[in-house]
């Protein structure tokens, strides 16, 4: 199953010639989502080549405008391109006052319905958008605002059948939705199907975790456990701990260190401070903890 993040904007709340703050794409099997919406979000998509009217549903992880001000403009857009087809939109229990507030102040026009799932539940998990195997799962981090990580998380529990077996055993129906269920068959005269024997392995499953802005906690490295990738924001070097602590934030070590306690496979640390010009220097300190560490820069993609 394809799974692919691309990253539009990975600087912190101060755009600059480097970096466009917060937003990110994901591309899951050919369905578009958007994670967090900051200034210059829509050029980011076009310089990726990433099509507004593919997107399913954007998920916002908090109310700072480095993570939601390019929001209105990007609804804008789809409404002027001829988008129809509803748009669904997750989040803090004050985005949709917001962004019909923002959407009404500017005369926008919607050819398309907003469907929103506000406000997520701070307290716990909550699985917010799921088809078939998939699921897309919110969880409280902590900031100086409510605030959400997000789990993407393909987890599948059916194996499919060895074409052979069909054809050699004449399968039927039944026996087939069985076997694919890891349920041994027994038939009338005895012999047992074992679906070890009939089924192909179980596809690898996939987990990719989004942190958004964040201290160091206890909801976020559990939410991380054996991901295959983790993204997690490193505003600041070690140094400014205090400063990190005071504004609800992590040092790139802090992230290092939980993404090496929660065995993450990939750890991708981004949300950069403007006041560092090069990212080498965080992306140094994280990998002291963490040695499968990348640092995020505009228009990465990675995929799992």
């Amino acid at each position: 199953m394809q799974f692919e993040i691309v990253i539009l904007g990975c600087g912190a709340a101060v755009p600059t010639l480097r970096h466009a703050p917060t937003a990110q794409a994901v591309n899951w099997h050919g369905r578009w989502f958007l994670i967090d919406a900051g200034e210059g979000v829509q050029l980011g998509l076009r310089k990726n080549s990433i099509p507004f009217q593919k997107i399913e549903a954007i998920f916002i992880s908090h109310m700072h405008g480095d993570h939601v001000l390019g929001l209105p403009g990007l609804i804008g857009s789809m409404s002027l391109l001829g988008r129809k087809k509803n748009l669904t939109i997750i989040g803090p229990a004050e985005l949709q006052a917001f962004l019909m507030n923002a959407l009404k102040s500017t005369a926008t026009h919607l050819d398309f319905e907003l469907k929103f799932k506000t406000p997520l539940d701070g307290e716990k998990r909550e699985t917010v958008h799921n088809w078939g195997e998939c699921a897309i799962t919110s969880f409280p981090v902590k900031h100086r605002i409510p605030a959400f990580g997000y789990i993407f998380q393909f987890k599948p529990n059916e194996r499919n059948i060895r074409r052979d077996s069909i054809v050699t055993e004449n399968l039927s129906r039944s026996e087939i939705l069985a076997l694919k269920r890891g349920t041994q068959v027994l038939r009338d005269n005895g012999k047992v199907l074992h679906p070890n024997e009939h089924c192909l392995p179980l596809k690898p499953s996939k987990k990719y975790v989004y942190s958004g802005d964040t201290s160091p906690c206890e909801t976020l490295r559990e939410a991380a456990l054996g991901a295959d990738v983790l993204y997690h924001e490193a505003t600041f070097l070690h140094e400014l701990a205090k400063t990190a602590k005071a504004t609800g934030h992590s040092t790139a070590r802090q992230a290092g260190i939980l993404a090496h306690e929660a065995g993450v496979k990939t750890l991708i640390i981004g949300h950069f401070s403007s006041r560092y010009k090069e990212e080498a220097v965080l992306l140094d300190e994280a990998k002291e903890q963490h040695t499968q560490t990348i640092a995020a820069n505009e228009n990465l993609r990675i995929s799992l």
